[in-house]
């Protein structure tokens, strides 16, 4: 469940944070924002720069999380379509691979099982993977057109943006489709559940979240200069255990927090003319951004604490 999963990562996080090996990505809990839109937070200190053997950083990839704090990449827009397992101290522990093409790997998710999911696009599906990396099964072959961004909720069904559909699919655990979801988005990209089975969907064509209670009903629209929010191009979703809610906004080179009922209490802009793609939240709100060089041939992964404060940067 959704609720226990959440505990279990505040208490693996405090573990995690007591040993030096991990206290590099877990060790601040700092504050929650004030409530007051803030600018990019003037660090105490410069961010810890750690360099990833093999980085399998590549531009366009997406992030996720598991109840034991390792970090999941996928390989986004770069060769040799794989997902990489690391742990919380950035150590390569595994990659998943048996993607289909060579058009590269976007959304990511993790269930309560600790199974892992990877939206193919060369092969328009959802490759499903045992915690071991054995692939288990190809969902939505032939139902989705495009899948990008992916979301799981406490029930274990899995929601796939489907960027050629202009859909939501969602797919029971056992990889059935069981209802497409349509609204007035278009290309849709980033996707978050909350515990309530409510749905937070990134239009990124349209520049702001909708937010749809579980039949698709929309219940709010955030952005478009409403409330002072103005995303010019959102991609990516996470919500933290208050309900605060985190948007990646490549146009605006920031990382965007929004509070329960669609207020902005902060923009943290990326250092460097970097691009924040995904974005996976941890209960207390400390988040991890993968962000691509402006380049596009660099990417690099930002750990920021609640107040966003940059505390550990991978690349």
């Amino acid at each position: 469940m959704l609720q226990s999963r959440l505990h279990d990562l505040v208490l693996v996080r405090a573990a995690l944070a007591s040993c030096v090996c991990a206290s590099t990505l877990l060790a601040a809990c700092g504050s929650g924002s004030s409530g007051g839109a803030a600018a990019s937070p003037s660090p105490a200190s410069t961010p810890l720069t750690m360099a990833i053997a093999d980085s399998p950083l590549h531009g366009g990839g997406f992030i996720a999380l598991d109840v034991q704090g390792n970090v999941y990449l996928s390989s986004g827009d770069g060769p040799n379509p794989h997902i990489s397992k690391l742990s919380p101290s950035g150590q390569l522990l595994a990659q998943f691979t048996g993607f289909k093409g060579d058009a590269g790997v976007h959304g990511v998710a993790v269930d309560s099982q600790g199974n892992v999911y990877g939206a193919a696009q060369g092969g328009n599906d959802v490759v499903k993977f045992s915690p071991a990396g054995k692939l288990i099964s190809r969902i939505g072959a032939s139902q989705i057109a495009v899948p990008g961004g992916l979301a799981v909720d406490s029930h274990d069904a899995l929601y796939v943006a489907d960027e050629g559909g202009d859909a939501v699919e969602v797919f029971s655990p056992s990889g059935k489709l069981t209802r497409t979801i349509r609204g007035p988005f278009i290309r849709t990209r980033g996707l978050a559940v909350d515990a309530e089975g409510q749905l937070y969907v990134a239009d990124h064509e349209r520049g702001r979240v909708l937010k749809l209670d579980a039949s698709g009903k929309q219940l709010a629209s955030w952005g478009q200069g409403l409330n002072g929010i103005s995303l010019s191009y959102p991609i990516e979703i996470s919500l933290d255990g208050q309900g605060n809610v985190f948007v990646t906004d490549p146009g605006d080179m920031a990382l965007q927090k929004l509070s329960p009922d669609g207020k902005l209490l902060a923009a943290w802009p990326a250092r460097d003319k970097h691009h924040p793609i995904g974005v996976a939240a941890l209960p207390d709100g400390t988040t991890f951004t993968t962000e691509d060089a402006d380049d596009g041939k660099t990417a690099r992964v930002v750990e920021r604490s609640p107040a966003g404060k940059e505390l550990v940067v991978w690349q």
